[in-house]
């Protein structure tokens, strides 16, 4: 990364940082639930902690390649991936793809949430890299029919991605998505859009798609500040069902309220990453710890953590979230076939019970 566009990068980064600084309630038109966590930080804080993500990209904190041996022992090769993908494809099955995006079938529906194929989560080539290559990538998928979206950030929605998508599946897709966000996906193509309140219920083909509660934000500019709502998804069906929580942060409440609307909940995706600093980002993701929590608040019988090691988007090491999620379920008693460790490109069948 050259010094004019590391400057870019920081002077970026540091103004959508400034977008997560509290504003006053009169400027919001979306606001997240009734004692949700409010941390105040200045934009020096952010300009730091921005200047952080740009030098760790640049290889002066810490060498790319050693991200890449880390992450070697949690992510299948390309041939194993594909492999064990289409090996499954007659059966309900989970894949990780990375970061916040899996595909899930379940009966003969296949499901794509937050979707991100692309190599940088910004604008102009501007932001977060991935660390390594995806091992899997959208020619990879069958004929897809729904996509859900949780938020209208950069590295859950992802205009490159949403394109290459519509043009191999076409315009009918279904899309879920949280109030605000279909213009992204018609401006894409994609013609059966459909926007959810928290709470609201919409059904496709054999799936039930809940809209939930998220404590987060959007925003993808300095000019549209929680103009649009953010959301985690239940994905039910007669043979599994699914908590995705997007991105969010911890609540004393909202997840117990959350597991009356969900029902039965066999897996709970929750996010792991991207909490480092806590004093910037306790208020909008979730460390390992309260992921747990979450899940044991809407008694999810299996938990899976999403949104690592795939993007340099915070200061922990890269490999701390997952290594946190299985001490910390082991802690609090979630039996060892509970906490699913997926690989980045891993396949796994979705049976009940197991």
């Amino acid at each position: 990364m050259s010094l004019l566009k590391s400057f870019t990068f920081i002077l970026f980064l540091t103004a959508s940082a400034c977008m997560h600084i509290n504003t006053t309630a009169a400027n919001q038109r979306f606001k997240n639930p009734e004692g949700s966590l409010t941390l105040k930080s200045s934009p020096i804080d952010w300009l730091l902690f921005g200047s952080r993500r740009v030098l760790s990209s640049r290889k002066v904190l810490r060498p790319r390649s050693n991200y890449q041996a880390i992450l070697e022992q949690y992510a299948l090769s390309e041939e194993d991936a594909l492999q064990t993908f289409h090996q499954l494809q007659e059966t309900n099955f989970i894949t990780w793809i990375g970061h916040a995006t899996f595909l899930i079938k379940i009966g003969k529906t296949y499901v794509l949430t937050d979707p991100f194929f692309s190599d940088t989560a910004g604008k102009f080539g501007l932001g977060p890299n991935r660390y390594i290559p995806r091992t899997i990538d959208i020619e990879d998928l069958p004929q897809l029919d729904i996509i859900i979206c949780s938020h209208n950030h950069y590295d859950h929605l992802d205009i490159a991605s949403l394109k290459r998508i519509k043009k191999k599946f076409g315009a009918k897709v279904q899309v879920f998505c949280p109030l605000g966000l279909a213009k992204y996906f018609r401006r894409c193509g994609f013609t059966e859009v459909q926007e959810m309140r928290w709470d609201e219920e919409a059904s496709h083909q054999e799936i039930t798609i809940q809209c939930l509660p998220a404590l987060h934000n959007s925003g993808r500019s300095l000019f549209d500040k929680n103009k649009t709502l953010w959301c985690g998804f239940g994905i039910k069906s007669r043979a599994f069902d699914i908590y995705f929580s997007g991105d969010t942060a911890y609540h004393p409440t909202v997840f117990k309220q959350i597991k009356t609307t969900l029902g039965n909940c066999d897996l709970a995706i929750v996010g792991i990453g991207a909490y480092a600093p806590q004093h910037l980002l306790a208020q909008y993701h979730t460390n390992p710890e309260q992921a747990v929590q979450i899940a044991l608040d809407i008694d999810a019988k299996n938990i899976v953590g999403m949104h690592w090691g795939t993007l340099n988007l915070s200061d922990e090491p890269v490999n701390e979230p997952i290594e946190r999620l299985e001490k910390e379920a082991q802690s609090r008693n979630f039996g060892s076939n509970a906490v699913w460790l997926m690989k980045l490109g891993e396949t796994r069948p979705l049976q009940r019970g197991s």
